[in-house]
């Protein structure tokens, strides 16, 4: 072999090596999904009721049934008899991380819909409406005034969430007591029942599943205020971006009524408020 096919062997070489995996760089979810026959998921661990331990320490939520459904509208859609799931749990630290750098295709959870500038993401369509409010002590109700400046009073939220910054934003004379990880919101809770808080800030619907999984008695002893949420957040699934397919097909089931209709089992006897607060949203021009 003389030098030039030497280099040119070489060359080939290289190209093969390279090319390789730039093809598989472009290849969309729907076409790995269709390869490997697997549907990768993150999924929260404490955001009730979208995905969450029980008692018994199994992760449950409405999150876990809509990915079941969404696997039998991929098998259809690709000719499969099956298609396995892999669940990653998914965190306020690490979800857009999950998505970004490929690790899942998926992530499912109370994920307000925004601009991410620092993550190769996109969101899906809307699929909840929610809102930021209280919960306080049904004794504290006369006492806690949301359209005041809530000087030094004590409110508990997540660190790093939009809630944070609303709640800094509308009350920069409240103390702010900050709680992370992913028993934030419960400890959080407990702070309030322990009184070394006087409120606790997070997405409506968030704050009733934890109520309701901590077996408070919404209403009476515990209350949400105000009664209509302070902003109004479309929640949506995070997807990575610049793949159409993927998301107009995870749109198509989002829409799909009997997507819906396993939406609806979760809520039960707050369904109606949540209808209700939709309908305060859409007025106000902000779902």
């Amino acid at each position: 072999m003389n030098f030039k096919t030497r280099c040119l062997t070489i060359n080939l070489i290289f190209i093969f090596v390279f090319i390789l995996p730039l093809k598989a760089n472009s290849e969309t979810v729907l076409e790995q999904i269709d390869r490997t026959g697997l549907l990768r998921v993150g999924i929260r661990e404490d955001a009730v009721p979208f995905g969450y331990r029980d008692v018994n320490g199994d992760l449950v939520g409405l999150c876990l049934d809509f990915i079941n459904f969404f696997r039998e509208e991929l098998k259809e859609k690709l000719n499969k008899e099956v298609i396995a799931i892999k669940l990653y749990k998914s965190t306020l630290f690490n979800r857009f991380n999950l998505v970004s750098d490929k690790i899942v295709d998926i992530e499912c959870g109370p994920n307000t819909i925004r601009q991410i500038a620092d993550y190769n993401v996109e969101f899906s369509a809307p699929f909840f409406l929610t809102g930021t409010q209280f919960l306080i002590k049904g004794d504290n109700q006369t006492k806690f005034d949301p359209n005041s400046s809530l000087e030094n009073v004590n409110i508990g939220l997540l660190r790093n969430t939009t809630n944070q910054t609303l709640i800094m934003q509308n009350y920069p004379l409240a103390n702010i007591v900050e709680f992370q990880g992913v028993t934030g919101r419960y400890r959080g809770i407990q702070s309030l029942q322990g009184d070394k808080i006087q409120a606790f800030a997070s997405d409506g619907i968030l704050l009733v599943g934890e109520a309701i999984l901590q077996g408070l008695d919404l209403g009476q002893d515990y209350i949400l205020v105000p009664k209509f949420p302070l902003d109004c957040e479309n929640y949506g699934l995070i997807l990575p971006n610049n793949d159409p397919e993927w998301l107009a097909f995870v749109n198509a089931v989002i829409k799909n009524n009997k997507s819906k209709e396993s939406f609806y089992k979760w809520f039960g006897v707050v369904l109606p408020r949540i209808e209700e607060i939709e309908s305060f949203c859409r007025s106000q021009g902000q779902s």
